[in-house]
């Protein structure tokens, strides 16, 4: 607390109980521990500012240890970014000082708004309910002290606003810590408005960007507070290392309270404790915290959610190989099977999580399961209905390319199959870190104009390429979405239209050049079908999903243009259609066939699906 008081001095116990009703102790919280977690109990807007997690912590405080019976606090809390540009957090302490204790609860939500590339405003309050009371057992006298025996509770309320305008890694705002604190039981304000407390923050962020080993994800916070009291002008300064890796170091001085120190250590990816050593003018303070970190959230609080496209400058990293896992089948011929549209929708471990279901679509990574799954749905053969020729359809046969061209780009212009996009360094590399649980190559680049940072899957020198590739990416991913009865389905909690898209990026040198490599084909799996209806029995070498008619019979007549007898089905459940090049009742065909690429015909992915 501001103001170091104890019970111990007898002498003066009538003027201590008159302090301790003063309305400034009801909301004050000292933990140096703030500096790393509970940030909204220093500032309002602190539970999103700079946040990308949440937490639940423990922790308690001795002030002025060397008395006995020394004040203490025991705070529980959880918060933290709840969602995009939304932070929240609640607490619950009891505070003992000598005969009086404290019991209350305080609710805290802040809400970003942003006006710029770099600038955002944050808006967030504080709402603390308190209730004072007093322990005659504690008093050590032969007799009763009228003060405490007649001493009535105290219910407070007080709503505490805040207004933080940050502009890239500077953030400026100021805070009111009792506008409005109501004596609920006198019906009366407990400080008058000429008595009341606010204060003015600057915290600067800088991250160790490109760092590596103990520093890698590190960064630095500094808090600088100036505060205007009913005992006059105060400020407050501090100093934060944080090291992921190992924990955090810190530092401080407060005008009030004296110089603090602390540490942390994380203990495992969730568990953390933290222990602060304060010196001020009367006596010594120590403070220990335990925290759990529940989950790092989706995105960065600075993300900006819309796409963007035209000519960015960025800083490439360097190209790596993907991982590649083999798969493993008990008989040997599968090996030459198909396996890319089964790929998009096996191997998804949290359903919940957008980004690792995309990432696991896009990269086609398979559980180890049966080579034969049965779907089930019921699809249904298109029958001589009106054909949709309002697309402009294409004149060149990109499936009959058995290359791929990636790299460089005339004029130093590319495009990049993004995933998501980031303010924070720091939430996209957790993005790409996910990635590779599931033995995904995500990149990541960084446009050094805006700061944004583009985590990408695949990049292309033809624009043609790459939205062909997102196309069938997308379409895969809405495949199953709304298929409730097929034991393969996907569900998946979108966030915006669309999974993946293209971003065009311009180089200002053109350094790195083109090259081509062969398409893959990896191996797969046999779907079978149930057959009902119309439909009939056989293989189908399926080659696409669609969502929109438009562009199935858009890409059918691509095909059936270049000598290729497309055609395609409707699953009736979702309403996809599922463009096939090949129908045969011989399965021996049709390996053969996906094997030579139909002829050396089409050498885009494919997959075998057996209706029976």
């Amino acid at each position: 607390m501001r103001k170091k008081i104890t019970i111990y001095v007898a002498l003066l116990f009538v003027v201590l109980a008159k302090t301790l009703v003063n309305a400034q102790n009801f909301n004050s919280f000292t933990s140096r521990n703030f500096m790393k977690m509970n940030g909204f109990l220093t500032v309002p807007t602190f539970s999103i500012l700079g946040e990308d997690k949440t937490t639940a912590t423990a922790i308690v405080r001795n002030s002025n240890v060397a008395f006995e019976d020394n004040p203490r606090l025991y705070l529980g809390t959880y918060s933290g970014k709840m969602r995009e540009q939304v932070g929240a957090g609640i607490a619950i302490y009891q505070r003992e000082v000598g005969v009086f204790k404290d019991f209350g609860a305080v609710a805290n939500y802040a809400q970003g708004l942003r006006f710029s590339d770099k600038g955002n405003i944050t808006i967030g309050f504080n709402f603390l309910y308190t209730r004072r009371s007093a322990d005659g057992v504690k008093v050590n006298s032969e007799k009763e002290d009228p003060l405490v025996a007649n001493f009535q509770d105290i219910p407070i309320v007080n709503f505490q606003p805040a207004l933080t305008l940050s502009m890239g890694k500077i953030a400026i705002g100021v805070f009111f810590e009792d506008l409005l604190d109501y004596n609920l039981k006198k019906n009366e304000m407990a400080t008058s408005f000429s008595d009341k407390t606010y204060s003015a923050h600057v915290l600067y962020i800088y991250d160790f960007e490109g760092k590596k080993g103990l520093f890698e994800g590190a960064s630095v916070r500094t808090l600088g507070v100036a505060r205007k009291s009913i005992d006059g002008f105060g400020f407050a300064g501090n100093l934060l290392l944080d090291l992921p890796k190992i924990g955090w170091l810190r530092g401080g001085y407060d005008k009030d309270n004296g110089i603090s120190a602390g540490l942390g250590v994380n203990l495992s990816d969730r568990l953390s404790i933290g222990f602060t050593y304060e010196k001020g003018n009367i006596a010594a303070t120590n403070e220990v915290g335990l925290t759990y970190t529940f989950t790092k959230t989706r995105s960065s609080s600075r993300r900006v959610k819309r796409r963007v496209s035209g000519n960015i400058e960025i800083t490439l990293p360097k190209n790596t190989s993907p991982i590649k896992k083999e798969p493993i089948y008990e008989n040997p011929e599968h090996y030459d099977l198909s396996d890319e549209i089964l790929r998009t929708q096996d191997s998804i471990a949290i359903l919940n999580e957008k980004v690792e279901e995309i990432l696991k679509l896009l990269k086609n990574q398979p559980k180890q399961v049966e080579v034969i799954r049965e779907i089930k749905s019921v699809p249904v053969v298109v029958k001589n209905e009106e054909k949709d020729t309002s697309l402009k359809r294409r004149n060149n046969t990109p499936w009959r390319e058995k290359m791929v061209t990636r790299g460089g780009g005339s004029g130093g212009t590319m495009y990049y199959i993004a995933v998501d996009q980031f303010r924070s360094k720091e939430n996209a590399e957790a993005l790409v870190d996910r990635s590779k649980r599931f033995k995904i190559e995500a990149k990541l680049v960084q446009d050094p104009k805006t700061e944004l940072y583009y985590v990408y899957i695949d990049k292309f020198a033809k624009k043609e390429d790459a939205e062909e590739k997102v196309e069938e990416f997308n379409d895969k991913t809405r495949m199953h979405e709304n298929d409730s009865s097929d034991d393969l389905a996907i569900q998946i909690k979108k966030t915006y239209k669309d999974p993946v898209y293209v971003v065009e990026i311009t180089f200002e040198d053109s350094e790195s050049g083109s090259y081509k490599e062969p398409k893959k084909q990896g191996p797969a799996k046999v779907r079978r079908m149930k057959r009902e209806g119309d439909m009939e029995e056989g293989y189908y070498l399926v080659v696409n999903v669609f969502s929109k008619k438009p562009y199935a019979d858009k890409f059918i007549d691509e095909l059936r243009s270049d000598n290729i007898d497309a055609d395609y089905f409707i699953n009736p459940i979702t309403g996809y259609m599922h463009a096939y090049i090949f129908k045969t009742n011989d399965r021996s065909e049709v390996i053969r066939l996906y094997k030579n690429n139909l002829n050396n015909s089409y050498y885009d992915t494919k997959s075998i699906i057996y209706v029976k």
